[in-house]
């Protein structure tokens, strides 16, 4: 679907222009014919208007789908509310047969008419099943390596059921399997399926809003995000400017946030200045700079290691367990080094004697699906430690033997005699060490 109508809603034309603009930026990149109708209202939002009058609910929402469905259009909101007060409302006269035909008697005297046949889908929903994942990643320019996103769907986009049904109401996985596209890895909290508690504030229960947005908010921050991604408008008013009123309290909290469309925006090329993240309450300098700084990780990383296989070794962790060492040193553990790599933290982690501990005994190797291990990820990192400096002496000394040697052990010819052995022949250990210093010298050349 790269043809339809957009309902924008209230709030954001009026409160955050920014999320239109970098909304639109990706219905271009990715292709689609937009419309913009004449004639839409309010949604109309459900906690403000159902509760004085039900009727005058649903026929604003018939009206306003009426109107696409004149167009002969299916509609995409970007919007968790109004996407939500749509889907009840197509539920809701599907089966209230009586009622809709008398909401199109009245919807009659503007020549319009309701039959809930148009297709309502969220932008998030069109993203992923209407473009997929594979097609939004094809886009991106400028991936979120290294990153640490956590995400917030909303209530109003999974529920209620069976009015909504595009992704699990309790377990949802497609918005995160769009950040990851991106190139960003995701990560889960204790509160991610918690409501903002934005609806508290229109009724007047600011400490109580406040609350839910604090909760939350500590939640990401205590797992070390990078950002929080919404794709809900009121979502990001709970979390963005509400922090800054927490901020003002001298509450010590600063976690970025961002609508969807924003950061795959960023990722496809587009300056922070043009998509207008400069009028977001909370500063999204910090996340941008640690974006930066990871790029250039990244390709610093290049140099030692498939990028692609330490993400995907990262993301999976299947053989968290399985490390023989792990077994009996739960210090050790390696799919956190590979995280520190993913990270960024290639000093931190060649530096540091955990990385020793590794057996290379191939275990993860054998039992990895996709063939990767961290086998040989340690080896590098060893072999980089080394160049450092900051290997283990034994190490060091055991290789200054071999240079002068060949061997790592004399033989010990009085047992061997007395066993009946032969002494061995002469080692090779000057044509080792010639032949070592020599390719050096070539390398160097």
């Amino acid at each position: 679907m790269k043809e339809f109508a957009a309902f924008w809603g209230c709030t954001i034309p009026a409160r955050f222009p920014f999320i239109e603009k970098a909304t639109r930026l990706v219905f271009d990149d990715l292709g689609a014919r937009v419309h913009e109708l004449e004639g839409h209202t309010c949604c109309p939002e459900g906690v403000l208007v159902k509760a004085n009058d039900e009727q005058a609910f649903y026929t604003a929402a018939a009206r306003n789908l009426a109107l696409v469905e004149q167009a002969e259009l299916d509609v995409v909101t970007p919007c968790n509310g109004c996407y939500s007060t749509f889907k009840e409302a197509q539920s809701h006269l599907r089966t209230e047969w009586r009622e809709r035909e008398s909401i199109n008697a009245r919807l009659a005297a503007e020549d319009l008419a309701y039959s809930g046949s148009n297709k309502v889908v969220h932008f998030a929903e069109w993203l992923a099943d209407e473009m997929g994942a594979g097609f939004v990643a094809s886009k991106v320019v400028k991936p979120l390596w290294g990153m640490r996103i956590a995400v917030h769907y909303g209530c109003h986009l999974l529920r209620p059921q069976p009015a909504v049904r595009w992704d699990d109401p309790l377990h949802p996985t497609k918005v995160e399997a769009l950040v990851t596209v991106l190139g960003a890895r995701v990560v889960d909290y204790p509160t991610k399926m918690q409501c903002c508690g934005g609806a508290l504030d229109r009724v007047g229960e600011r400490e109580s809003s406040l609350a839910f947005a604090r909760r939350k908010l500590v939640d990401v921050e205590r797992e070390e995000v990078d950002a929080l991604v919404v794709v809900c408008p009121s979502c990001f008013q709970q979390f963005d400017l509400n922090q800054a009123a927490l901020q003002r309290a001298k509450e010590d909290i600063h976690v970025p946030v961002f609508y969807l469309a924003e950061l795959i925006a960023l990722t496809y090329g587009h300056d922070p200045e043009e998509i207008g993240l400069d009028m977001h309450r909370v500063s999204v300098q910090p996340f941008l700079e640690r974006w930066g700084a990871r790029t250039a990780d990244k390709a610093r990383l290049a140099m030692h290691f498939d990028v692609a296989l330490l993400g995907k070794c990262y993301s999976c962790q299947a053989c968290k367990d399985d490390c023989p060492v792990c077994k009996v040193d739960p210090n050790f553990q390696p799919t956190e080094i590979i995280g520190d790599l993913v990270r960024g933290y290639l000093d931190d982690v060649v530096s540091d004697t955990q990385l020793w501990k590794c057996l290379e005994c191939y275990t993860c190797q054998e039992l990895c699906h996709s063939d990767i291990g961290m086998t040989e990820t340690f080896r590098q990192l060893k072999e980089l430690a080394m160049a450092a400096g900051s290997g283990p002496e034994p190490v060091s000394v055991a290789y200054q033997t071999f240079l002068e040697t060949g061997v790592l052990g004399k033989p010990k010819e009085s047992a061997r005699k007395k066993l009946g052995l032969s002494p061995l022949p002469a080692t090779g250990g000057d044509a080792v060490s010639r032949l070592i210093g020599t390719g050096i010298e070539n390398e160097g050349e």
